[in-house]
């Protein structure tokens, strides 16, 4: 119904802000804390415990969410599998770090591994949590226990940056709400008096029957998270880890809104589209509409990050970041380009062709490598931007190049939408520079960046009804009529 899907656009705008400033204020104290090295270091490690992560609870997840009929043997049968995955992550982190180690020339990584990798074991409890959830359309208490879990993480993140952890600190802040989310929604489900307490048991037959979905879209999963962890060590063997810590510190101006706008938005759009399953046309023109009615907010909210960079980072992190603010812009841009597309993958997932995913993700990686590859031989100086742009717009060609021949012409309208969108969010973000940023070093508070946002939300709709009053009428109806 209407009301119950407003009730989860708030809980889950709520869920966003909430995950937004904690990250960012923990951010805000672990920047001045720590080195540019050790922001490179934490990129080296959670880019190999994310792909790891991935592997023991993602595709357990999307199968569990995606089935038609789900016993509870599905479920013991995902525990055990991720159990026995969570055995093998640690012992590749005992076995493999030392190697790693000595190849990228990264002292200190092995032991973070290892202690990274120890923090997964409650990846398989929290997807089967997840896609429980998921199934009976619980996102508020979905909402509730993803921003619990971060703001207790973040803070305990802080408090082992301040007692010296260096860069333990950045790896319990990135992993430590994967632990505590399982167990707050464990204990959602105690109050609404459901059983909690699922065995680990192995079923061959239900293993059998997850697996199809699932090696395809964790064959994706893995290649997705690959892409983050292949950019860290070739910016680690090309220009060092204090330019890696770069990236890690413009990342986290893009990341937090970008994941949680990801997860959030493609969990209401697969339980849109997931009801269309049958009829693969009709879905893909959904997916594309969903893409258009979300790039409304998403693509000015990005380009409008862009903008505010040069005063937004210094503010957070202080001095001594200054050269990661033209990569931070870059990285908006890029993620305004292809965030809203992500949504025809989503549509992917609902239509049981995770293989579709693999293809965007393995094209995507592919086409980083080469870019980053031909920019760092050029002595191109914004090769790492390049690079993070290149796999992004690969990413939409490909689901643009799948979506075209399941329902052609039919996406035209959506994709002119887009490029309208577009318009008006450059044009938004041309007026807030001259009115705020035009001087060479402007200087702007805490409240004037919030005058800034402001007037952005002023701009943008103002400037929509002359370029695309057609998107203002969609946008309005996505909430009105559900």
């Amino acid at each position: 119904t209407m009301a119950s899907f407003k009730l989860w656009i708030g809980a889950s705008a709520a869920d966003t802000i909430t995950r937004l400033a904690v990250q960012l204020a923990s951010t805000m104290v672990v920047a001045r804390i720590l080195t540019a090295e050790e922001f490179g270091l934490a990129s080296l490690v959670l880019g190999v415990t994310t792909i790891m992560a991935a592997f023991i609870g993602l595709p357990f997840e999307e199968s569990l969410a995606q089935r038609r009929k789900l016993y509870t043997s599905h479920l013991e049968t995902s525990l055990f599998v991720s159990a026995v995955l969570t055995a093998i992550s640690v012992a590749f982190s005992a076995v493999l770090g030392p190697v790693i180690e000595r190849l990228a020339n990264a002292p200190g990584f092995a032991l973070a591994l290892l202690a990274g990798s120890l923090l997964l074991f409650a990846q398989g409890p929290g997807a089967v949590a997840r896609a429980i959830a998921r199934r009976h359309r619980r996102f508020v208490d979905l909402s509730i226990c993803n921003a619990l879990s971060t703001a207790l993480g973040s803070g305990f993140a802080v408090l082992a940056a301040f007692a010296g952890w260096g860069v333990y600190s950045l790896i319990l802040q990135r992993l430590l709400p994967n632990v505590f989310f399982p167990i707050l929604a464990l204990m959602a489900l105690k109050w609404r008096g459901q059983r909690i307490w699922i065995p680990t048991r192995w079923h061959p037959a239900r293993f059998r029957e997850l697996f199809r979905f699932s090696w395809l879209h964790l064959a994706d999963v893995g290649v997705t998270n690959a892409g983050p962890a292949t950019l860290s060590f070739l910016i680690n063997a090309y220009f060092g880890q204090a330019v890696l810590g770069m990236l890690n510190i413009a990342l986290r101006i893009v990341d937090p809104l970008r994941s949680a706008l990801l997860s959030v938005g493609h969990n209401l759009a697969f339980s849109i589209l997931v009801r269309m399953q049958t009829d693969a046309r009709k879905l893909t023109v959904k997916a594309a509409e969903i893409t258009a009615d979300t790039g409304f907010f998403i693509i000015p909210a990005f380009v409008g990050l862009a903008v505010v960079s040069p005063v937004l980072l210094p503010m957070l992190v202080g001095p001594g970041w200054e050269s990661s603010i033209p990569l931070s812009q870059m990285l908006c841009l890029a993620v305004a380009f292809s965030l809203p597309f992500n949504f025809y993958y989503s549509g992917y997932s609902a239509l049981g062709r995770p293989e579709y995913g693999l293809y965007g993700s393995a094209f995507s990686l592919l086409a980083m490598v080469v870019a980053f590859l031909v920019s760092a031989w050029s002595g191109l100086g914004q090769t790492v931007g390049i690079a993070f742009i290149t796999y992004e717009a690969a990413k939409v060609v490909i689901a643009l190049a799948l979506a075209l021949p399941i329902s052609g012409r039919a996406l035209t309208t959506a994709l002119i939408e887009i490029v309208r969108i577009w318009i008006g969010a450059l044009i938004m973000a041309g007026v807030l520079h001259w009115l705020f940023l035009s001087s060479d070093r402007p200087q702007v508070s805490g409240l004037g960046l919030a005058g800034i946002v402001l007037a952005g939300m002023v701009v943008y709709p103002l400037v929509m009804l002359v370029v695309c009053p057609r998107c203002m009428r969609d946008f309005i109806r996505l909430f009105r009529s559900r």
